[in-house]
Order: C-alpha cells, then sequence, then structure tokens
C-alpha cells in the first residue's frame, strides 16, 4: 500500500483573469473554480490516475472538509483523514491569467494541530503500515506543528518497515534525512536554506547528493523547478532537464513530479531513471493545464520522449 500524508491540506480557489495581472488596475475575473491543495494530496491524485491503490492522510477541518473530500472522490482516491473539531481546512487562491508565466498563489495558515490530532494520526500509522509500503510526506505542517512531533510520525513509519518518501523544508528536511529516508526531493530555495548556501553548479549539487547519500537517503532528488532537477543513487549522478512549455498554472507541480516517481518506483525500485523521466514528464505536463491538480495523462509517452537526462558524475 502507498500512503500519503498531508499535515497542512488545502482548497484551492482557482481565479481565472484573461489579461495579464496588473497592479492599480481593476482585474476582472472570467471564472471561477476549486481544486485540490495540499501537496500530499496531489500526489494521491497522480497515483489514482494510475490506478494505483493508495490511500490520502493526515488532517482536515470539520467545517468544510466535504468540499476537498468531494474533490478527493471524484479522483478516484481514498482517504482516511484525522478531522479536527471546531477547524476548517485552509483555502489558498490562485490567480491564473494569460501571460503564460505561471500562476500567483496566496496561501491561509491553516488551522493548529491539536496533541490529540496527532495522536490519533500516530496511532493510525502505527495500526496500517507495514514493511516495505511507501508512506509520502509532503508539505511542511502548520503553524504550532513541533519538529519532535513531526520526527514521531516518521519514526513510527520506519518501525513498521515502511519506506519514507519526504518533500519538506526548514527543520522539517532536516529531521527527515536523520530518518533515513528512502527519497527526498528538497527544491532551489530548501536546499539553500538547508546547506546555507547557494549552489553554483553542478558539481556542487553533485557534492551535496553525495553527503545526503552518506547520511543515508536512498534517492536524493533537489528540484530546480522548470529548469529541471539533479539526482542521485547508488553512487550515480544525472542531471535532468524538462521540456520546455508555456506556462499555466505550476502550483502543484512539484507535488505531481512526487507523484509520478513514486508511482514509477511502486512499480520497479530499481528502475530509478525511467521513474525521473515519468516524473519530470508530468511535472511538465501539469504546467500547461489550469487545474491544480493533474487532470490527464494524454500524450504523456510523447513528452518523457522530450525529457533529457544526462549522467554527469559517479563515486569513485
Amino acid at each position: 500500500m502507498i500512503y500519503t500524508v498531508t499535515l497542512n491540506t488545502a482548497i484551492d480557489r482557482l481565479l481565472y483573469v484573461k489579461s495579464p495581472l496588473t497592479r492599480k488596475k481593476n482585474n476582472v475575473i472570467d471564472t471561477i473554480g476549486y481544486d485540490i491543495g495540499g501537496k500530499a494530496t496531489h500526489v494521491s491524485v497522480v497515483l489514482s490516475k494510475m490506478n494505483i491503490e493508495n490511500v490520502a492522510t493526515g488532517f482536515i477541518g470539520e467545517h468544510n472538509n466535504a468540499l476537498l473530500l468531494s474533490m478527493l472522490q471524484n479522483h478516484h482516491v481514498n482517504s482516511s483523514f484525522i478531522m479536527q473539531k471546531g477547524c476548517r481546512t485552509r483555502e489558498s487562491i490562485v490567480i491564473i491569467d494569460d501571460s503564460g508565466n505561471g500562476s500567483f498563489m496566496i496561501t491561509e495558515h491553516g488551522f493548529e494541530i491539536t496533541e490529540a490530532s496527532h495522536k490519533k494520526l500516530v496511532s493510525y500509522l502505527q495500526e496500517n503500515v507495514e514493511k516495505d509500503d511507501f508512506v509520502v510526506f509532503a508539505g511542511s505542517p502548520p503553524s504550532g506543528y513541533s519538529v519532535d512531533n513531526y520526527k514521531e510520525l516518521l519514526q513510527t513509519v520506519k518501525s513498521k518497515g515502511g519506506l519514507l518518501i519526504v518533500d519538506a523544508a526548514k527543520e522539517f528536511l532536516k529531521e527527515a534525512i536523520k530518518q533515513n529516508p528512502y527519497l527526498i526531493k528538497p527544491n532551489e530555495d530548501e536546499i539553500k536554506e538547508y546547506v546555507g548556501k547557494s549552489l553554483i553548479d553542478d558539481q556542487e549539487y553533485i557534492d551535496e547528493l553525495k553527503k545526503m547519500h552518506q547520511k543515508g537517503v536512498v534517492v536524493a532528488i533537489i528540484s530546480l523547478g522548470k529548469k529541471g532537477c539533479f539526482i542521485g543513487f547508488a553512487q550515480q549522478y544525472f542531471k535532468v532537464t524538462p521540456p520546455k512549455v508555456k506556462e499555466v498554472n505550476d502550483t502543484g507541480c512539484g507535488d505531481a513530479f512526487v507523484g509520478g516517481m513514486v508511482a514509477a518506483l511502486a512499480k520497479d525500485k530499481k528502475d530509478v531513471v525511467s521513474s525521473v523521466r515519468f516524473a519530470t514528464a508530468i511535472s511538465a505536463l501539469k504546467a500547461t493545464q489550469k487545474t491544480s491538480s493533474l487532470p490527464s495523462l494524454h500524450n504523456i509517452q510523447d513528452w518523457m520522449d522530450r525529457v533529457q537526462i544526462e549522467r554527469i558524475g559517479e563515486e569513485a
């Protein structure tokens, strides 16, 4: 089984504006839509589109959970969230114009998780995760959620023999690396914060991937958005360049990438190169579409053929 864990779920409110968004101008909304937000839930959508069984879990609020759950159901995602009473799931405002430069996103903080809710999620993972299950943690927790609580979740998965896949930032990324995860995917800003400096060239990225391997990470990926990514595994290192696209809505592209990696690795853990090719293609395809979650995998092979992968380093 594959479990996706979203600690700060969200509902995306999509505002479509025909003309490029301009300050000090009346920017008229053309249409309004809603979609799934909140990181790991997007991973579940990708998996369900590929008919890969998975369960989305984490925390949701009591007051507006019906909309989020119905959207997940429409994407054939099975869910088992911890519902916290007296709270509402946060909304993110995503503004999409015709500029081709990507979307604007404005997010809420999300509700504070109680200790009782935290313990319920720990118990859920303890009771359900089995050896070699993938468990995906994507996105940082809401304000007030401690690193110690995050650590307890990760260690619960490890104690059951589950394989951790983590896309997190700041102190949560640091803690995840300590837990010997199967896969991590910091982005350009997150790795800069983690190492305390900007990485300049290919060799510096490879050096950081090597350090992650030495700390017990099996598959290490540094994502650079539309510039692609660097990936390291089994003392092999690659630079991955995605196809160029006209960006419509880049919200959720990183999550689509993680979903593609998990989907492909679930079929063959040994074929990491093909997995990153598939994940990169999905992420690029997602950027061309209006919705936050991935609506279609049509012509995905064509997109995969346009992904460039170059081997750039190897440990002695």
